[in-house]
Protein backbone atom coordinates (compact mmCIF):
# COMPACT_ATOMS: atom_id res chain seq x y z
CA UNK A 1 0.00 0.00 0.00
CA UNK A 2 2.23 2.42 0.96
CA UNK A 3 4.58 1.02 -2.32
CA UNK A 4 1.78 2.26 -4.38
CA UNK A 5 0.71 5.98 -2.89
CA UNK A 6 4.57 6.17 -3.47
CA UNK A 7 4.14 5.44 -6.85
CA UNK A 8 1.11 7.83 -7.23
CA UNK A 9 2.82 10.56 -5.69
CA UNK A 10 6.00 10.33 -7.92
CA UNK A 11 3.72 10.15 -10.62
CA UNK A 12 1.99 13.70 -9.84
CA UNK A 13 5.10 15.47 -9.15
CA UNK A 14 6.25 13.99 -13.11
CA UNK A 15 2.90 15.08 -14.30
CA UNK A 16 2.52 18.35 -13.27
CA UNK A 17 5.75 20.07 -14.39
CA UNK A 18 4.75 18.40 -17.59
CA UNK A 19 1.42 19.71 -17.79
CA UNK A 20 2.94 23.40 -16.59
CA UNK A 21 5.70 22.67 -19.26
CA UNK A 22 2.60 21.54 -22.08
CA UNK A 23 0.66 24.89 -21.24
CA UNK A 24 3.76 27.06 -21.69
CA UNK A 25 4.85 25.35 -25.28
CA UNK A 26 1.90 23.62 -26.70
CA UNK A 27 -1.02 25.68 -25.74
CA UNK A 28 -0.29 29.10 -27.27
CA UNK A 29 0.82 26.80 -30.74
CA UNK A 30 -2.46 27.19 -31.80
CA UNK A 31 -2.79 31.00 -31.01
CA UNK A 32 0.42 31.53 -33.00
CA UNK A 33 -1.07 29.50 -36.14
CA UNK A 34 -4.43 31.61 -35.60
CA UNK A 35 -2.50 35.03 -35.88
CA UNK A 36 -0.01 34.08 -38.75
CA UNK A 37 -3.41 32.89 -40.64
CA UNK A 38 -4.46 36.62 -39.82
CA UNK A 39 -1.57 38.26 -40.65
CA UNK A 40 -1.48 35.71 -44.12
CA UNK A 41 -5.22 36.55 -44.49
CA UNK A 42 -4.30 40.46 -43.85
CA UNK A 43 -1.72 40.59 -46.62
CA UNK A 44 -3.87 38.28 -49.11
CA UNK A 45 -6.94 41.40 -48.41
CA UNK A 46 -4.65 44.07 -48.66
CA UNK A 47 -3.08 42.75 -52.12
CA UNK A 48 -6.54 42.36 -53.49
CA UNK A 49 -7.46 45.86 -52.51
CA UNK A 50 -4.44 46.55 -53.94
CA UNK A 51 -4.90 45.39 -57.13
CA UNK A 52 -8.97 46.35 -57.62
CA UNK A 53 -7.42 49.42 -56.86
CA UNK A 54 -4.71 49.52 -59.74
CA UNK A 55 -7.53 48.19 -62.40
CA UNK A 56 -9.66 50.76 -61.24
CA UNK A 57 -7.02 53.41 -61.70
CA UNK A 58 -5.73 51.88 -64.80
CA UNK A 59 -9.34 51.35 -66.28
CA UNK A 60 -10.02 55.20 -65.38
CA UNK A 61 -6.52 56.20 -67.53
CA UNK A 62 -7.99 54.51 -70.46
CA UNK A 63 -11.22 55.96 -70.33
CA UNK A 64 -9.92 59.41 -69.97
CA UNK A 65 -7.39 58.43 -72.98
CA UNK A 66 -9.79 56.83 -75.02
CA UNK A 67 -12.20 59.64 -74.18
CA UNK A 68 -9.89 62.47 -75.43
CA UNK A 69 -9.18 60.55 -78.28
CA UNK A 70 -12.82 60.32 -79.15
CA UNK A 71 -12.78 63.91 -79.12
CA UNK A 72 -9.81 64.82 -80.94
CA UNK A 73 -11.23 62.51 -83.73
CA UNK A 74 -15.07 64.76 -83.50
CA UNK A 75 -13.12 67.81 -83.67
CA UNK A 76 -10.98 66.21 -86.52
CA UNK A 77 -14.09 65.53 -88.48
CA UNK A 78 -16.47 68.20 -87.57
CA UNK A 79 -13.12 70.69 -88.91
CA UNK A 80 -13.04 68.76 -92.10
CA UNK A 81 -16.64 68.77 -92.58
CA UNK A 82 -16.75 72.27 -92.15
CA UNK A 83 -13.84 72.97 -94.48
CA UNK A 84 -15.69 70.93 -97.03
CA UNK A 85 -18.93 72.89 -96.76
CA UNK A 86 -17.15 76.44 -97.48
CA UNK A 87 -15.03 74.33 -100.36
CA UNK A 88 -18.50 73.42 -102.14
CA UNK A 89 -20.06 75.99 -101.06
CA UNK A 90 -17.69 78.37 -102.85
CA UNK A 91 -17.28 76.14 -105.95
CA UNK A 92 -20.91 75.80 -105.72
CA UNK A 93 -21.11 79.80 -105.66
CA UNK A 94 -18.20 79.95 -108.73
CA UNK A 95 -20.25 77.77 -110.99
CA UNK A 96 -23.64 79.98 -110.73
CA UNK A 97 -21.41 82.82 -111.46
CA UNK A 98 -19.95 81.36 -114.63
CA UNK A 99 -22.59 79.42 -115.78
CA UNK A 100 -26.25 79.85 -114.07
CA UNK A 101 -26.30 83.74 -113.18
CA UNK A 102 -28.51 85.64 -116.02
CA UNK A 103 -25.11 87.79 -116.69
CA UNK A 104 -23.05 84.42 -116.75
CA UNK A 105 -20.61 84.27 -120.11
CA UNK A 106 -21.99 80.83 -120.29
CA UNK A 107 -26.06 82.36 -119.91
CA UNK A 108 -25.05 85.23 -122.58
CA UNK A 109 -23.73 82.61 -125.10
CA UNK A 110 -26.55 80.46 -125.17
CA UNK A 111 -29.19 83.18 -125.31
CA UNK A 112 -27.17 84.85 -128.07
CA UNK A 113 -26.72 81.59 -129.97
CA UNK A 114 -30.66 81.11 -129.56
CA UNK A 115 -31.31 84.28 -131.05
CA UNK A 116 -28.72 83.83 -133.99
CA UNK A 117 -30.58 80.43 -135.05
CA UNK A 118 -33.64 82.23 -135.65
CA UNK A 119 -32.81 85.34 -137.07
CA UNK A 120 -33.70 85.12 -141.03
CA UNK A 121 -30.55 87.50 -141.89
CA UNK A 122 -28.00 85.06 -139.89
CA UNK A 123 -29.29 82.17 -141.36
CA UNK A 124 -29.24 83.78 -145.06
CA UNK A 125 -25.25 85.03 -143.99
CA UNK A 126 -24.47 81.21 -142.38
CA UNK A 127 -26.76 78.88 -143.61
CA UNK A 128 -28.58 76.60 -142.09
CA UNK A 129 -28.01 74.36 -138.50
CA UNK A 130 -25.72 76.94 -137.05
CA UNK A 131 -23.94 75.81 -134.24
CA UNK A 132 -21.93 77.88 -131.77
CA UNK A 133 -18.49 76.62 -130.70
CA UNK A 134 -15.19 78.08 -128.44
CA UNK A 135 -11.95 77.19 -129.97
CA UNK A 136 -9.02 76.09 -127.70
CA UNK A 137 -7.45 72.99 -126.79
CA UNK A 138 -8.76 70.57 -124.05
CA UNK A 139 -12.53 69.51 -123.80
CA UNK A 140 -13.29 72.11 -121.50
CA UNK A 141 -12.89 75.17 -122.85
CA UNK A 142 -14.23 78.53 -121.69
CA UNK A 143 -16.41 81.28 -123.80
CA UNK A 144 -14.10 84.32 -123.94
CA UNK A 145 -15.23 87.04 -122.34
CA UNK A 146 -14.86 89.96 -120.19
CA UNK A 147 -16.65 91.48 -116.81
CA UNK A 148 -16.68 94.99 -116.13
CA UNK A 149 -18.20 97.82 -115.01
CA UNK A 150 -19.41 100.79 -116.81
CA UNK A 151 -21.67 104.08 -114.93
CA UNK A 152 -22.02 101.92 -112.00
CA UNK A 153 -23.83 99.01 -113.97
CA UNK A 154 -22.38 95.10 -114.47
CA UNK A 155 -21.87 94.27 -117.98
CA UNK A 156 -20.71 91.03 -119.64
CA UNK A 157 -18.88 91.09 -122.83
CA UNK A 158 -18.68 87.51 -124.85
CA UNK A 159 -17.20 86.63 -127.98
CA UNK A 160 -17.65 82.99 -129.82
CA UNK A 161 -18.03 81.19 -133.51
CA UNK A 162 -20.41 80.02 -135.38
CA UNK A 163 -20.66 77.79 -138.16
CA UNK A 164 -23.73 77.37 -140.74
CA UNK A 165 -23.85 75.00 -144.21
CA UNK A 166 -22.46 78.10 -145.83
CA UNK A 167 -19.43 79.92 -143.56
CA UNK A 168 -18.09 80.41 -140.46
CA UNK A 169 -18.65 83.42 -138.31
CA UNK A 170 -17.73 85.44 -134.91
CA UNK A 171 -20.13 87.05 -132.85
CA UNK A 172 -19.24 89.64 -130.21
CA UNK A 173 -22.20 90.43 -127.83
CA UNK A 174 -22.64 92.26 -124.81
CA UNK A 175 -25.31 92.35 -121.40
CA UNK A 176 -25.84 94.53 -119.21
CA UNK A 177 -27.45 95.09 -115.73
CA UNK A 178 -29.87 97.95 -115.24
CA UNK A 179 -31.83 98.56 -112.62
CA UNK A 180 -31.55 94.63 -111.56
CA UNK A 181 -32.69 93.57 -115.29
CA UNK A 182 -30.04 92.10 -117.43
CA UNK A 183 -30.60 93.68 -121.49
CA UNK A 184 -28.98 93.46 -124.13
CA UNK A 185 -26.53 96.08 -125.65
CA UNK A 186 -25.78 94.45 -128.92
CA UNK A 187 -25.31 91.08 -130.71
CA UNK A 188 -23.17 91.25 -133.86
CA UNK A 189 -22.73 88.52 -136.39
CA UNK A 190 -19.52 88.53 -139.02
CA UNK A 191 -18.25 86.20 -141.39
CA UNK A 192 -15.11 84.97 -141.22
CA UNK A 193 -14.31 85.91 -144.95
CA UNK A 194 -10.94 87.83 -146.06
CA UNK A 195 -14.08 90.25 -146.70
CA UNK A 196 -16.21 89.81 -143.87
CA UNK A 197 -20.16 90.71 -144.03
CA UNK A 198 -21.80 91.92 -140.58
CA UNK A 199 -25.52 91.22 -139.38
CA UNK A 200 -26.44 93.46 -136.41
CA UNK A 201 -29.24 91.74 -134.40
CA UNK A 202 -29.41 94.00 -131.57
CA UNK A 203 -27.82 97.52 -130.89
CA UNK A 204 -28.84 99.47 -127.46
CA UNK A 205 -25.39 101.52 -127.21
Amino acid sequence: MLLHNGFNAVERVIQRPCIIFLRRCLIPIPTVIKRNMKSVSNKETMEQNKSILEKVMIKDSQTTAQKVKEKATNAYLYMAYVVSMIVMGGMAYLLYEEMLAPGAPQTVFSKALSLIKKDPDCLKLLGDSIVGYVKGPGRMKQVAHHIYKKDGNDRTRVMFNVKGTRREGIVTCEMEKSNGIWEWRFIIVSSADLVPESVILIDNR
